[in-house]
Order: structure tokens, then C-alpha cells, then sequence
């Protein structure tokens, strides 16, 4: 590949084609998920049953996939590489600060990653004395919809944030959800002032969460959360623990040497 090709411009037209269709193959795959037939594959992946089974045979042999009698699932190779993640070593240097978290407040607890326009969720404490909530580990949020994403986007770097020119409507998971560029943008400064994000059934009727940062060198390497029914009031009684815990863990990552960070 030309050397003036940057993973800026690679695309499904510049790269292998097998490389995207193994990605497909793998995208098939999830926590509801983890064990499919080839026909499910196919599915799934959009792609036809003879270009899984040709691509099924690849990750078999490298161990990306095994096969469990006629269903296929995620093999050891992948878990591997997801332990050598950033976001792993993240998660193990912030998991005391979250448990201690959940205990202090008796509420569930996320911490979460900004990945363009969505959240993802890597770990996910359940309180029994919170309701249920849409996150789970490894799964996506729109970050505009929650109180999570929102303290990620607010203290990210300008081009993170919502356009000023940006038309339309953002997508709503509920009636309560943000929807208005404008009305988020003003939100976000708000934020930006308090230090907190909130979220009062903008991602789950009837589910209220305060977040913050997890402020490293001026980002945002993830945030932390706290949810809990919005019959219970507007979470202030939160606010300190959480940030106390937000600031712990930021000062746990500067110290220690296992999260690599991004250059800022």
C-alpha cells in the first residue's frame, strides 16, 4: 500500500475486501449472540452463506472464531487482543474506585468511553436498588442522549462537539430526550460550568443519572456515572462521591503506567 495512504483514507473501495467481510462476520457476533449458526451469520453479516463459510474457515484458523458443534462463537484469539485494549487497562485501574462508588451511593454505576457520536460502555456495576438501565458492557449509547456522553462531549476537544452549523434533529430514544443542536450545545457549556452532566429519562423513561469526567491532561479519557429512578430527586446527595471518585481515578491513571493514553 502506497505510504500516503493513512487509515484517514482507507475505505472498503482501497482496502482488501476480506478484511471488511471478516469484520462483518465478526460484527454478527454479540452479548444476546454469542453462539450462531452459519445461517445466522449470514444474516446478520448481510453477506452470503458461501462468503461466510469461506471467511469462518480464515478466523478458525487463526482462533478468532470456534466452533461449538454447528454454531460458531468468539474464540481466544479476540479475547486476547480485547485485554490488551487501553480501555481494559482503564477499566482494571478505575474497577476499586467504581465498587467503592457503588457501595458509598447504593446506585448502579457506568464508566463509558466517547467514540465519535456514541458512548460505549466498558463496565457496568448493577446496584439491586436501581432500575434497570439500556447500558451494557461493550454495547453503544448516543452520548447526546445521555448523562454520561454528555460530560464526555462537553469537556472534549471543540471538533468532538456538535457543530454550530449542525441542521436537524438529533435521534430521541425517549420524549424527554435532546433533540435540538442548540439545545445541546447550551447544555454542554451548562456542564462545562458545573463540572456534571445529568440525564432525567432522556435514555431510559423513568431513569435519571449524574456523570463527570474523567479528566487526564486536560481530556476526557472516559466518565463515570450514576444512575437512579427520577422519582428519587435530582441526585444532588451524588455529586460529591462521584467526583470524588472521577478525581481519584484520573489521579490513578497519571500514576500508574498501564493506561496508554492519547497524545493530546
Amino acid at each position: 500500500m502506497d505510504s500516503a495512504v493513512t487509515s484517514e483514507t482507507l475505505d472498503r473501495e482501497s482496502a482488501p475486501s476480506v478484511l471488511w467481510k471478516a469484520f462483518d462476520v465478526l460484527g454478527s457476533f454479540s452479548q444476546s449472540r454469542r453462539a450462531l449458526t452459519l445461517s445466522e451469520i449470514a444474516r446478520g453479516s448481510g453477506l452470503p452463506k458461501s462468503t461466510v463459510h469461506r471467511i469462518l474457515t480464515m478466523l478458525l484458523e487463526v482462533k478468532a472464531v470456534e466452533r461449538v458443534g454447528s454454531r460458531y462463537r468468539l474464540g481466544l484469539t479476540i479475547f486476547a487482543m480485547g485485554t490488551c485494549s487501553a480501555e481494559t487497562a482503564l477499566r482494571d485501574v478505575a474497577l476499586p474506585y467504581l465498587e467503592r462508588l457503588r457501595r458509598t451511593t447504593g446506585q448502579t454505576v457506568h464508566l463509558a468511553v466517547l467514540d465519535s457520536s456514541d458512548v460505549v460502555y466498558i463496565e457496568k456495576l448493577v446496584s439491586a436498588s436501581s432500575p434497570p438501565t439500556p447500558a451494557i458492557v461493550g454495547g453503544r449509547l448516543p452520548a447526546h442522549a445521555t448523562g454520561i456522553g454528555k460530560a464526555l462531549l462537553a469537556f472534549s476537544p471543540d471538533k468532538a462537539r456538535p457543530p454550530d452549523n449542525l441542521d436537524g434533529m438529533l435521534p430521541a430514544r425517549t420524549t424527554a430526550t435532546m433533540t435540538r443542536p442548540a439545545a445541546l450545545r447550551q447544555c454542554l457549556r451548562e456542564v462545562r460550568e458545573r463540572g456534571v452532566a445529568t440525564d432525567r429519562g432522556e435514555a431510559a423513561s423513568g431513569l435519571a443519572c449524574v456523570a463527570a469526567p474523567i479528566i487526564v491532561n486536560s481530556c476526557p479519557v472516559a466518565a463515570i456515572s450514576l444512575a437512579f429512578p427520577t422519582t428519587a430527586g435530582s441526585g444532588q446527595q451524588f455529586i460529591n462521591p462521584l467526583r470524588e471518585a472521577a478525581a481519584a481515578i484520573a489521579r490513578a491513571v497519571v500514576t500508574g503506567s498501564k493506561v496508554p493514553l492519547a497524545a493530546t
